[in-house]
């Protein structure tokens, strides 16, 4: 037994005798004393984070709550469109669904965070420089996944500058492109034609779409301040849901890059809040737990069985990091397509410096990537009938956000070029093995749905595919599931600091 475990043990032996006298002294204050009424109704909140692209505000927010509640079986709508007061943003309205103890679902407000209005005036400098960046990387720091798109790049970079080879050849010593003159001329109007494209594709595709993940991935003093105001602003929005007093959970759905922002906002915001405001000190014994749970996953091959009980750990966890005053409300990360599977090529130099980011807690991992523990001792005095008393409480570190928030990835199993989700792909051993990787289809069951324009098809309505393998499952119904929007289900929505449960 070493000093840490005899420390706590004393400590917890003192605790068991004026637990229920320390409650009583401390104050509890304004915004706490919401949270801890038992009289208020159970209220959960979803943030969607959507993608790149020219995107408009509430469009992708009404498309995912219209996909993931659907209409009852009147025709009508399940959520009522309230004004926002989460948020900076008044082109932003709250989706709210009542709450239905049937099934087990508590009041539910969807909230979109937008961000794309902070990368408007993107150059083609800043794209083409993150693509040729890209492209000279060594093939061995690529992806297994996307290699075939990285040499098929290659391929087409080689094939145009032959062209452009060609033609300079052609004008030099004047020899006609074509043997006949009336070919020469269609082929002026086809080279006009295809500049006028390129033109458009250029405008429209790669600085309406490549540029938000170029800007974003791209730590350059030109996009410094966008970066800085798309992770502020989302910052802003989840601390203030968690200090409104409203919520007792909070889910964050991040689409694309937004997995990425989803990413950045918990990792910076678990830093503030992953401390006691107000203190009960108790028996932290799941935080023991944890990091047996936590070493067993990492041992051995990952298996759906080992992922459900690790994800167990952390919301138990969770609800004990609640009891003792530590007001992180954020239960589940779900990520879309995310780009976080390519994780060492977008937001590294090399898998050396990746590895590297992730043991210094720079890039948090789940569980925490490392062999030490996972919190330390911080002691707390209290004033207990005029006398000083000390109480011992464990705080998780700084690197360690999804010890108690749970990360659940979909994505489109990406092959021949062509079929599937480029852009995503598994995130499992790339930010630890406790990540709940799950490969679906998209519910229309259509064939284009399926190509690489599947990548905004997570939440299309539709019915499934007629034939799926039995390891892949329809995308929307999936999202639903791991949504967990029957929070009211099972004790966790009743757990209160200082380990009051309402009955």
């Amino acid at each position: 037994m070493n000093e840490d475990t005899q420390q706590e043990k004393l400590s917890v032996q003192k605790d068991d005798k004026t637990i229920e006298e320390i409650h009583k002294q401390v104050n509890i204050g304004g915004p706490a004393q919401a949270i801890t009424d038992p009289g208020r109704r159970v209220r959960q909140a979803i943030v969607v984070i959507h993608g790149i692209g020219e995107q408009r505000p509430m469009d992708t927010l009404r498309g995912f709550v219209d996909a993931v509640l659907g209409d009852n079986h009147k025709g009508e709508s399940k959520y009522r469109s309230k004004p926002d007061a989460m948020n900076e943003l008044f082109e932003m309205r709250c989706l709210q669904m009542p709450s239905d103890h049937q099934t087990c679902e508590p009041l539910t407000d969807f909230y979109e965070y937008y961000w794309a209005h902070h990368m408007q005036g993107s150059r083609y400098s800043q794209v083409t420089s993150w693509l040729l960046g890209l492209m000279m990387r060594s093939p061995q720091m690529i992806p297994q996944a996307i290699k075939p798109a990285y040499f098929l790049s290659w391929s087409l970079v080689f094939i145009v500058a032959g062209l452009w080879a060609w033609g300079l050849y052609s004008a030099g010593t004047g020899t006609s492109s074509f043997t006949k003159g009336v070919w020469q001329q269609k082929w002026l109007f086809a080279s006009g034609a295809l500049i006028a494209f390129l033109q458009w594709l250029g405008s429209h595709f790669l600085l309406g779409y490549v540029a938000d993940a170029a800007r974003y991935l791209t730590p350059s003093p030109d996009n410094i301040e966008a970066r800085n105001k798309i992770r502020s602003e989302g910052i802003n929005l989840l601390r203030t849901l968690h200090s409104s007093g409203k919520y007792r959970r909070i889910v964050i759905v991040g689409h694309s890059l937004g997995s990425v922002i989803g990413y950045d906002i918990i990792r910076n915001l678990w830093v503030d809040l992953r401390k006691p405001v107000n203190v009960y000190p108790r028996k932290q014994s799941e935080l023991k737990n944890f990091e047996q749970e936590a070493q067993t996953v990492d041992e051995g091959e990952v298996t759906p069985a080992k992922i459900e009980m690790f994800q167990q750990c952390q919301h138990r966890l969770w609800q004990e990091f609640i009891e003792v005053g530590i007001p992180w409300l954020i239960t589940d990360f779900i990520t879309l397509g995310s780009p976080l599977a390519h994780a060492q090529l977008l937001m590294a130099d090399d898998p050396v410096d990746f590895k590297h980011k992730k043991e210094q807690y720079e890039y948090p991992c789940c569980p925490p990537d490392d062999g030490d523990k996972q919190y330390y001792s911080q002691h707390y005095q209290f004033n207990l009938d005029g006398e000083n008393v000390i109480r011992n409480v464990f705080i998780p570190h700084h690197g360690a956000p999804f010890s108690c928030t749970r990360w659940t990835n979909m994505y489109f199993p990406y092959r021949r070029l062509i079929l599937g989700d480029l852009i995503g792909g598994p995130l499992n051993g790339v930010f630890g093995k406790g990540i709940r990787d799950i490969a679906v289809v998209p519910s229309t069951g259509k064939f284009l749905d399926g190509t690489l324009a599947s990548h905004v098809r997570y939440w299309t309505c539709g019915k499934g595919a007629n034939t799926v393998p039995a390891d892949v499952k329809p995308s929307l119904e999936t999202l639903r599931k791991f949504l967990r929007i029957d929070f009211l289900r099972g004790k966790s929505s009743k757990v209160r600091p200082g380990g009051i449960v309402e009955q």
